[in-house]
């Protein structure tokens, strides 16, 4: 049997949800339940559903169980999948959109006013402060590219205040800021058009890959070799000693913002390489 249980989880999730989302996860019987992500706040809807068969990433108890920390996540995930005899595929990720929604995104783009004849889409804001590249490098990066780029900066409804104050200064001719105004389609779809995507260890690195688009991505505490992209795109982090220490809020060595300008600039104006995960620009 299969079902469709859907569940958000965002800063304000309280118990109560958590609560009604497991006793939605109960309501039916299932044959096969996989959680790909392996972590204890997915693993609980794993042991709480009612299923005869269990299959999970990483050394979870009570379900049959794949690990294999030392290569990269979606490889693990398709060891989860062997499990239950689902073929992988060749691991490339595919994303599309409506027409509706090209339709909407032709209208956006018709309505900026920048002349560039190339776009680049800029995302500074991931669920971590530590994996964020100081927005300040973001703006001089922007003022520093030649004119025939035009930047978008995007971001979530909760960056948007953050994202229009700092890019206030911005000309309008120079960029512009979409933060909070973009439905994720509309987002998939403008990544897909995009000459350049500069992110960290975020969703939009991970559409840049899904669309085959020109990526740099900027790693700070995360592993690139783990995370990272897995097909092309520039990884650049610092170089720095820096152990992957995956600490989310603080961390004393301040590893991304050790990345220069300067760097950054230097990969966009030779061309960004495409180079496998655990490879790194500096």
């Amino acid at each position: 049997m299969a079902s469709n249980v859907t569940g958000g989880r965002g800063p304000g999730w309280t118990f109560q949800q958590f609560m009604q989302t497991l006793r939605a996860v109960r309501l039916n019987e299932y044959d096969l339940v996989l959680d790909l992500q392996g972590s204890w706040k997915t693993v609980i809807f794993l042991w709480g559903a009612r299923a005869r068969r269990r299959l999970v990433k990483g050394r979870w108890w009570f379900a049959e169980r794949f690990s294999q920390p030392a290569v990269h996540a979606i490889t693990e995930m398709a060891g989860v999948l062997e499990l239950a005899d689902i073929p992988p595929g060749a691991g490339k990720m595919e994303v599309e959109v409506a027409p509706q929604v090209q339709t909407a995104v032709d209208r956006i783009l018709d309505g900026l006013p920048g002349p560039g004849s190339k776009l680049a889409v800029f995302s500074p804001v991931t669920r971590w402060p530590t994996k964020n590249w100081p927005i300040a490098n973001f703006l001089s990066l922007a003022e520093r590219l030649s004119d025939d780029w035009f930047i978008l900066f995007t971001g979530s409804a909760e960056d948007r205040t953050f994202l229009e104050m700092s890019t206030g200064t911005l000309s309008p001719e120079k960029g512009n800021c979409l933060a909070g105004q973009l439905s994720l389609p509309e987002f998939i779809e403008i990544v897909g058009r995009a000459d350049l995507v500069l992110t960290g260890d975020s969703l939009a690195m991970h559409l840049a890959v899904a669309k085959s688009r020109p990526l740099i991505a900027l790693f700070g505490p995360t592993d690139e070799t783990r995370v990272g992209p897995l097909a092309s795109g520039q990884v650049i982090r610092a170089n720095v000693a820096c152990e992957r220490c995956y600490l989310r809020q603080r961390c004393h060595r301040r590893c991304i913002e050790k990345i220069t300008v300067q760097q950054v600039l230097d990969v966009i104006e030779h061309g960004i390489k495409e180079l496998s995960a655990g490879e790194t620009g500096v």
